[in-house]
């Protein structure tokens, strides 16, 4: 490969997702000749409370709607299911996902996603779901993050919808053990942060002061992160136009 080829030559990217997550990302990064130190500081976990969840999956035919807004709320909404033993869900059920690697995550399982929004925001999800669709009266269950904010679920209630809200997962930070934190950080010349969870999971194993005495590159996948990276006083220099992983590394090598 040439030079040209090979943008991300002589960078080193500290990634932050979790494990299976990192594997992904760090594929197209070392496509692109970038040098990788993987750190897992989020994990995802059963919700606390599985009950809502256990409830609707007791009564998946009844939904109109299944509402995913991240590829590991479809894993976990199958994983749950399997447990169960439950049959996939009825072919009548129309599914919405928030974004395109959600929408591939779901179609490995077999379902094809009715609507992926054209900017991939929850927000901008429930937006086109109310604009597009007569949501009066449908049943919709958001499968989601535990801590995921109201805004999709008020978009769609406002809309006349009647909304569950049953996560089927959590994200929990990890503060990493014997982290050798001079080592990587005199070799990291870039972080990639790809949600707020992973933003607070890196300022839990490194602070603000560490990372910015090192002029180390901050890129963001969206501006739902960028704005926990700002608030939390890190300043990213790159924010993805298209809010998936593959629009964060096209973003990387300007």
């Amino acid at each position: 490969m040439n030079e040209k080829s090979l943008p991300l030559k002589g960078r080193t990217f500290l990634i932050t997702r979790t494990n299976e997550g990192n594997k992904a990302e760090r594929k197209k990064l070392e496509v692109l000749g970038a040098e990788i130190i993987e750190l897992p500081v989020i994990e995802i976990l059963p919700p606390t409370d599985q009950k809502k969840i256990n409830e609707a999956l007791n009564h998946i035919d009844e939904f109109d709607w299944i509402v995913f807004t991240s590829s590991n709320g479809v894993r976990a909404f199958f994983q749950k299911m399997d447990q169960m033993k439950k049959e996939k869900p009825s072919i009548e059920a129309r599914f919405a996902c928030v974004g395109s690697q959600t929408s591939k995550t779901l179609k490995k399982q077999g379902f094809k996603s009715t609507i992926v929004p054209k900017e991939f925001l929850t927000s901008e999800l429930g937006r086109e779901m109310t604009s597009k669709f007569e949501m009066s009266g449908q049943r919709v269950l958001l499968a989601r993050a535990e801590e995921a904010n109201a805004e999709i679920a008020t978009q769609l209630v406002r809309a006349g919808a009647i909304v569950v809200e049953a996560p089927a997962y959590r994200t929990a930070t990890k503060k990493i053990a014997n982290l050798h934190k001079e080592e990587i950080l005199e070799r990291v010349t870039d972080i990639t942060l790809t949600s707020p969870s992973t933003v607070r999971g890196l300022l839990l194993n490194f602070s603000v002061n560490e990372i910015k005495s090192k002029d180390i590159r901050v890129h963001c996948i969206g501006p739902v992160t960028a704005k926990t990276a700002v608030e939390s006083g890190l300043d990213p220099i790159t924010t993805a136009k298209v809010h998936s992983l593959d629009g964060l590394i096209i973003g990387l090598g300007r």
